[in-house]
């Protein structure tokens, strides 16, 4: 397999890791609750645009026109590049050697990006130090993570058979 097809499987395998995830959070918490959270992505996305890394709590921040689509849009890249990073660290094998305990491992790392990066510029603190109950939320956070890993897994496991 060349490098093309390494990045272009690797963000298809990223893409339907992404849709399990969304589909599961949607059967686990509603779509209110879904959408309403890529709302605040895109809030905050839209806010960076405009020089606002950090300020305070991303929900007193004024509404950005189209920050459900800027939000949702956001979350799926960030699947696909999650994807491409899955190929890349495990090569060729992550496409035709699906591997569940792998895939179930490098989700549950991808949960060090929101709790390190996103939640404190969002201002909830490090791993969502500021919220109410901030250890109901972290296992919520590893819940997904690990659920996007099961995705990774079923999106390597269609394309050994597509590819």
């Amino acid at each position: 397999m060349n490098f093309a097809e390494l990045v272009f499987w690797g963000a298809f395998i990223g893409l339907g890791a992404t849709v399990v995830t969304d589909v599961v959070g949607v059967m686990r918490q509603g779509w209110s609750a879904t959408h309403g959270f890529y709302r605040l992505v895109g809030r905050w996305a839209g806010s960076a645009r405009h020089g606002v890394l950090a300020q305070g709590d991303v929900r007193n921040l004024e509404p950005v026109r189209t920050e459900a689509a800027l939000g949702w849009s956001a979350h799926i890249a960030l699947g696909v590049v999650f994807g491409i990073g899955f190929v890349a660290i495990f090569g060729p094998d992550a496409v035709t050697t699906p591997d569940l305990a792998r895939s179930l491992i490098f989700g549950l790392v991808t949960v060090f990006i929101p709790w390190l990066i996103f939640q404190p510029l969002f201002g909830w603190g490090v791993a969502m130090a500021k919220a109410s109950e901030p250890w109901k939320m972290r296992v919520k956070g590893i819940i997904t993570h690990t659920i996007f890993g099961f995705g990774l897994w079923v999106s390597a496991m269609v394309v050994r058979f597509i590819a």
